[in-house]
């Protein structure tokens, strides 16, 4: 007697609904999260909003995050401060901002000369970067979640052509971080503005010279209107990575669920950022062109005198900083066994 064998369609269809229903089920057991998140710096309100919204409809409602502009609960600056000591339940911020306390953390979010989005993640999740930021994050009662991207920044503001890098000398510039430190090393006089202080600061004779972002949000600030030439390439921070820091105490209460909701989520407002962000800029530059911006780029020879200088000032911070000399080793180290690959695989 033969017996009637099951299409195999049936059993596929059965798989697909029960996975669905463990889907259901797994939503349907989340916690309920009631989180405040502020963001860290002006610019940042879109893609916060976003992201809050995305996670309360993949969660069906369980979890809802609070919007707060910069400064409201606590100043942009202080937030890793706040949230690592449960002021604030989680933040939108720049790693810039914690590595005027942790120097190390700034290989975390863009440096000098950097690699592009892939080799920094590359780095972070089969090279170490991730335990190391893991732990140092931790140890402040942190964890950091990469949830953005930003593309290279310009290399510059100026009212004068500058064919050599040694020309700035002299020059009051607005610059902060690792960018500023490797032009002071050329006679430059470095000054940290916020965005909207920029201009005015100028149009007073505080500062001859500037960077601050993409030209979109260059455009924005009216950098155009102060200044005349726009350097490239962006070799300051060819990729600014932002994070989402949340409180260690409250996200180790999270159930697995919850927290790959939250990484999930941040993974796609990092794609949705660089893409979108990209975009904007061919418009932008041909915006700052109409209102008689010249876009100039550094020659070769000058790259390689920052590119060199940026070393420098990075073994000068590793002597003196056991830390920052930890990271910058598994750093320097991943990129230099990456090269055999990088520095062929792809169009310069």
């Amino acid at each position: 007697m033969k017996h009637s064998s099951i299409p195999s369609w049936i059993f596929a269809v059965l798989f697909s609904a029960l996975l669905v229903c463990a889907s259901f089920s797994s939503v349907h057991a989340l916690e309920r999260v009631r989180w405040k998140v502020q963001i860290g710096f002006a610019g940042a309100e879109e893609p916060v909003k976003r992201l809050i919204e995305q996670v309360k409809n993949i969660s069906e409602g369980k979890i809802r995050l609070r919007f707060y502009k910069v400064n409201t609960l606590v100043p942009g600056m202080e937030l890793h401060s706040a949230v690592g000591g449960g002021q604030v339940d989680a933040g939108f911020t720049n790693v810039g901002y914690f590595a005027n306390k942790i120097p190390a953390v700034i290989f975390f979010g863009g440096v000098p000369f950097g690699p592009r989005l892939v080799e920094h993640n590359a780095w972070m999740q089969h090279g170490g970067g991730q335990r190391l930021k893991d732990r140092i994050y931790g140890e402040q009662g942190l964890v950091s979640l990469q949830c953005g991207l930003v593309p290279p920044e310009s290399g510059g503001w100026f009212n004068k052509r500058h064919e050599r890098v040694e020309e700035l000398n002299g020059a009051r510039m607005r610059i902060w971080g690792f960018g500023g430190k490797v032009l002071k090393k050329f006679g430059v006089a470095p000054t940290e503005l916020g965005a909207m202080d920029i201009v005015p600061e100028q149009e007073k004779g505080v500062i001859d010279a500037a960077e601050f972002s993409t030209p979109h949000w260059d455009y924005f600030i009216g950098l155009h209107k102060v200044f005349k030439y726009n350097y490239y390439p962006g070799w300051i921070q060819p990729i600014v990575i932002p994070e989402l820091i949340v409180n260690k105490r409250q996200w180790d209460d999270l159930s697995d669920t919850t927290r790959l909701i939250f990484r999930t989520s941040c993974d796609s407002l990092l794609l949705w950022m660089m893409v979108m962000i990209d975009s904007q800029q061919p418009q932008a530059m041909r915006q700052l062109k109409q209102e008689g911006v010249e876009f100039l780029t550094w020659r070769d020879s000058e790259l390689k005198k920052l590119r060199k200088t940026w070393y420098e000032v990075a073994e000068e911070e590793s002597d003196k900083d056991p830390l920052f000399a930890e990271v910058y080793s598994s750093y320097k180290s991943f990129r230099e066994q990456y090269a055999i690959w990088g520095d062929r695989a792809y169009l310069k």
